[in-house]
């Protein structure tokens, strides 16, 4: 057995696992009853890991034989399982007044048209907007119930682009825990559910409205199996407490399995809106660097069960295929 490399594994994941700067191991011989594996544990299922190390990660085999060794982690993304699984999405769009300072040429419109084109034609799609355009306060209003085409979305946006700006602020929790229900809860159980929320603010509320938390919403969307993309515009001039509000946000994101992509200026906002769909397919992930040990070596062809988990996280399923 020459170098590390030796160890080619094809890994098919029901999970994923840790972080460390795998990039920097030396190579180094390796016994012959020794071999390198690599696999991927998404940061949704240990959505609360904040830059772990090696102690935050169990890693054994089914097999009592095999011993394994985390070496480290580095950050990345996966193929999401079953991604061949059809789609809804509720797209949440934002329509309040701070939008004519940050974005005064209406660069949002353009580019989330451009989304909605790119959508899987199979993906079953509705819209709305929070909050209400009327002089009434509502958390939001119905631009295109779940289930409309692609024309009917575009059309939406084309009416909120030759509408006044919301008076009623922006109702984020109180969207999503109310909309998420009503929309996507009663999607066929096969579909993935999906909620792209964009905003260039924090959630705000009129004072005789009583707000949902962050948890509120979090809450809703475990509980219906939605993934949350927030596409966010703005900067620490733009939003109070810039970087509180994006924590927030990135909660949530990874505790569904969804992502924050943030841009600056409106001109970004088609390379942005054009992240949805990568995020859409790749999660982010832990690539974990192993090394399995069996005395008298694997046979080619061998399969090993690997049981993953990382503190306060889900144990996850991994098969290997020794080559």
């Amino acid at each position: 057995m020459r170098q590390a490399a030796l160890g080619i594994v094809l890994a098919l994941l029901a999970g994923c696992a840790p972080k460390y700067r795998v990039d920097r191991l030396e190579a180094q011989a390796l016994p012959s009853d020794t071999r390198v594996v690599r696999a991927d544990y998404f940061k949704a299922d240990a959505p609360h890991l904040q830059n772990p190390d090696l102690s935050a990660f169990t890693v054994r085999c089914d097999d009592p034989k095999v011993a394994v060794e985390l070496v480290g982690w580095k950050e990345g993304k996966a193929r999401r399982p079953q991604r061949n699984r059809p789609l809804s999405i509720l797209i949440a769009w934002d329509q309040s007044s701070s939008l004519a300072d940050t974005d005064p040429e209406h660069r949002r419109f353009p580019a989330g048209e451009q989304l909605i084109n790119d959508l899987p034609n199979d993906a079953r799609l509705g819209l709305v907007n929070f909050a209400s355009l009327d002089l009434v306060y509502a958390d939001y209003d119905i631009r295109a119930p779940m289930g409309s085409s692609k024309r009917q979305l575009i059309e939406a946006l084309g009416y909120l682009r030759g509408s006044r700006f919301s008076m009623h602020g922006t109702p984020l929790w109180n969207t999503l825990t109310d909309a998420i229900p009503r929309f996507l809860a009663n999607e066929p159980s096969e579909r993935e559910r999906w909620v792209i929320l964009f905003t260039d603010g924090q959630n705000d509320v009129p004072d005789f409205v009583v707000s949902r938390t962050h948890q509120d919403a979090l809450q809703v969307a475990q509980a219906h199996r939605v993934k949350l993309i927030f596409v966010l515009l703005g900067n620490e001039q733009t939003i109070l407490e810039y970087a509180a509000v994006r924590q927030t946000l990135e909660y949530l994101a990874n505790a569904t399995g969804g992502r924050v992509i943030a841009v600056e200026q409106a001109q970004d906002l088609r390379e942005a809106f054009g992240e949805v769909l990568d995020t859409l397919e790749y999660a982010p992930c832990y690539k974990m660097h192993l090394r399995v040990r069996k005395a008298g070596g694997f046979r080619r062809g061998e399969q090993l069960t690997l049981r993953i988990q990382a503190t306060g996280g889900k144990a996850r399923t991994v098969t290997v295929r020794m080559e």
